[in-house]
């Protein structure tokens, strides 16, 4: 019983020095632009596509901070689009058209900060930490001209109506927004890591104004294990064998209202900023009036 004793104790002291610290809590509102590059294998070995990158947007999040000194957390839920665009090349080296990437995830993250600069009115932080996303809507669809593309030779007994193999690679008849993927054909979850860093500057004594630099890598594959086995198999016409990872960046910009709690040492009660401060004399109201004395 005594070990048992001995290690609540020793779990519970750290805490409880966290709690008796001084703190800022803050919520607000965040939007921001995403930018992907999609680690491809396949893609990248894959002489009908070259890579060309674009920007997405994620709409709006909802931020969660608790800032200690020296230190601090945050959980950031909210909507992220991201996804890539590849050129479609033919065999004389000519863009042709397009394939585009496409996810919606519910994402979930959630990171340590350390104040690198902590000022009155202004903190600049090291983020590092990870989330859980929750994929929403997902496609791959892909259009280009008639013309000549490098297919595999394992999948010439796949083409369909319309494709001929010449001695140069495979004339193909135009293509308007074929679907490579669907949202069945994505993993239904993804698991990122991130790191970056964070900006706040006090404008008032209740809001902050917050900018957010941070990198996503993605885990995980994000296309689905049933369409793996069907890729290894070269049962997909666009695509070769290969694996796949997300890496986006995120740059956002938000609004919060703040308040700091304060821990006082002396009563153990704590105040909040703007909250009057309590009289400390011998009673706690007002003393009797002193009247001059009648001459």
């Amino acid at each position: 019983m005594t070990r048992l004793y001995l290690l609540v104790f020793c779990l519970s002291s750290p805490l409880c020095a966290l709690l008796a610290q001084d703190k800022s809590v803050s919520i607000g509102l965040f939007t921001g632009i995403t930018a992907t590059h999609t680690w491809d294998t396949g893609i990248d070995r894959d002489a009908r596509y070259s890579a060309l990158h674009n920007l997405r947007f994620a709409p709006i999040s909802i931020n969660y901070s608790v800032d200690y000194e020296g230190f601090g957390f945050f959980i950031n839920p909210g909507l992220v689009n991201i996804g890539q665009h590849f050129q479609v090349v033919n065999t004389s080296g000519g863009h042709v058209g397009m394939r585009n990437v496409h996810q919606q995830y519910a994402n979930i993250p959630l990171a340590i900060r350390l104040h690198l600069i902590d000022l009155d009115f202004f903190r600049l932080s090291l983020v590092g930490g990870g989330s859980m996303a929750f994929l929403l809507d997902a496609d791959e669809t892909i259009r280009h001209d008639a013309a000549r593309l490098r297919f595999p030779s394992q999948v010439y007994p796949l083409l369909p109506a319309g494709y001929s193999v010449e001695y140069d690679g495979v004339a193909t008849p135009e293509v308007d927004d074929y679907t490579l993927l669907q949202k069945r054909d994505f993993r239904s979850y993804q698991v990122f890591a991130l790191v970056g860093f964070r900006a706040d500057w006090d404008v008032s004594d209740a809001w902050r104004v917050t900018a957010d630099v941070r990198v996503h890598y993605g885990i995980l594959d994000p296309r689905a294990p049933a369409y793996l086995d069907k890729l290894n198999r070269y049962e997909a016409l666009y695509d070769l064998p290969g694996r796949r990872h997300d890496t986006y960046a995120l740059v956002g910009m938000g609004i919060s209202r703040y308040f700091s709690i304060t821990k006082h040492a002396g009563n153990g009660r704590k105040q909040t900023k703007g909250t009057p401060k309590r009289k400390t004399g011998k009673y706690p109201w007002p003393g009797p009036r002193k009247k001059k004395p009648r001459g």
